[in-house]
């Protein structure tokens, strides 16, 4: 069985994911391939020994910038705007299904390269999606979503969470120009933002007890509203899995952390906010701390000795340095997360987005962090949270007990297995993948049986 895997190569964290996933597959007898639109983080694939395949268009680092500044909610102007515009997704989805069909593709993976969605329908494949716990159906339906206080400021003065889980399940964000497509294609259209998110399969990369929904919970979810999907969603655990680089602490970053003063580590991704970052970055250096911070692709203006306090490298091998710190900050990336996690360190989270909110509120639930606007960040807020994680050993003590119910999830393994259960049921024929729905099993149709598909 060939399964490709098509990563936003963008995203450290996910290209990371994806491939630790495809390792797992590998070993067990999986064939692989990794197809790309570009992006730095392609040699983290490679690295591995896999092949990635070129598709058009090619993103480029500008393009890819627009990309996360909307993931952000920065410069949305309409709530039909969305990651991708019709034309765009009229070049990426013929040439992606193309590319499906000339690597007789099984079956394809995705995290945030959007228009596969389309792609894969068009091709007749399944497509699996790996997703946060927090970014899916089910937490919604259970009310835990919290609300992002950076993205209406007045309205982080009320109680708001009701709102946000009211919201979610009715959101069409983004929806737009893919319902377009599809309607030219012939497709199936999305009927809300959470349907669009979902795949065939949905990978959970969550451990079941810090997310708060068990594994039987989330097998037999229906949902609340399920006129918001055009089919049933089929949910299943995989397990955290985040980015493990190779090598070690470098000798700049033990120098710094050679110290008796509060040790901070600070990594927003790539999908953080640079000003936000920048806004962290000034004001630690005025802390009576020792602060490492990674800037990934997002700051690079402020690479190297900010001063004294503070050293700002563009990469490291995070759960290496992070178990170094007694203190973390993060914008709640779920790969950000799940290291701080593994390492037992306490964490401030200053998200940009409501799946980032969702994730940072994990963590807070339990007592083992804290949560603050980026509209609020300012010295004396950031220090007091910071000298609230370093004063109470709570904190730790509640993170460590995460670390506990994490570090045993094998999360790409689980996702492999998942994978293969699902793509290999005993009644299904190679190139198909029987999905149960309240209709009945759902079969994907080749390209040329849909109509107004373009031959």
């Amino acid at each position: 069985m060939k399964i490709v895997c098509f990563p936003h190569f963008y995203y450290l964290s996910e290209a990371s994911r994806l491939v630790e996933i495809a390792k797992a597959l590998r070993d067990r007898d999986q064939e692989l391939l990794f197809l790309s639109h570009g992006g730095p983080y392609e040699h983290v694939a490679r690295d591995e020994g896999f092949d990635v395949v070129p598709v058009e268009p090619w993103m480029s680092p500008e393009r890819a910038r627009r990309y996360m500044k909307f993931n952000r909610g920065e410069g949305v102007r309409s709530m039909r705007d969305s990651f991708f515009t019709l034309e765009e997704l009229k070049q990426y989805v013929p040439n992606e299904t193309d590319a499906f069909e000339s690597v007789r593709a099984d079956a394809v993976l995705i995290g945030w390269n959007l228009p596969s969605y389309l792609s894969a329908k068009l091709a007749g494949i399944p497509i699996i999606v790996q997703q946060p716990g927090t970014f899916t159906a089910p937490f919604f339906d259970k009310k835990m979503g919290v609300f992002v206080p950076s993205l209406v400021g007045w309205l982080r003065h009320f109680p708001m969470d009701w709102f946000m889980n009211w919201l979610a399940p009715r959101m069409t964000f983004w929806t737009y120009p893919f319902n377009q497509l599809a309607s030219e294609l012939g497709l199936p259209t999305y009927k809300s933002t959470l349907d669009l998110m979902a795949g065939d399969l949905t990978l959970v990369m969550d451990a079941p007890e810090i997310l708060g929904i068990s594994p039987e919970e989330l097998a037999r979810y229906r949902p609340r509203h399920p006129e918001r999907f055009h089919r049933l969603p089929r949910y299943r655990y995989g397990g955290p899995c985040f980015a493990k680089l190779p090598g070690d602490v470098s000798e700049p970053v033990r120098r710094h952390f050679d110290t008796t003063r509060t040790k901070l580590y600070c990594a927003m991704g790539v999908s953080g906010s640079p000003d936000v970052l920048r806004s962290v970055v000034d004001i630690v250096a005025d802390l009576d701390l020792q602060a490492v911070v990674l800037t990934t692709t997002i700051l690079c203006d402020r690479v190297g000795q900010v001063s004294e306090r503070v050293l700002t490298v563009p990469h490291a091998p995070a759960h290496l340095v992070n178990p170094l710190a007694d203190i973390a900050i993060t914008h709640g990336g779920a790969g950000t997360i799940q290291t701080a996690i593994h390492s037992g360190t306490p964490l401030v989270g200053i998200p940009a987005q409501m799946e980032q909110a969702g994730n940072i509120s994990l963590v807070v639930r339990q007592g083992a962090g804290l949560m603050l606007s980026g509209l609020d960040l300012t010295q004396r807020k950031l220090a007091a949270a910071l000298e609230k994680l370093v004063g109470d050993p709570t904190y730790r003590s509640r993170m460590a007990e995460l670390k506990r119910l994490q570090d045993p999830v094998d999360g790409a393994a689980k996702a492999a297995e998942e994978m293969i259960r699902f793509l290999r049921p005993t009644d299904a024929a190679p190139h198909q993948t029987v999905e149960a729905t309240s209709e009945g099993p759902v079969v994907p149709q080749p390209r040329a049986a849909q109509a107004g598909t373009p031959s």
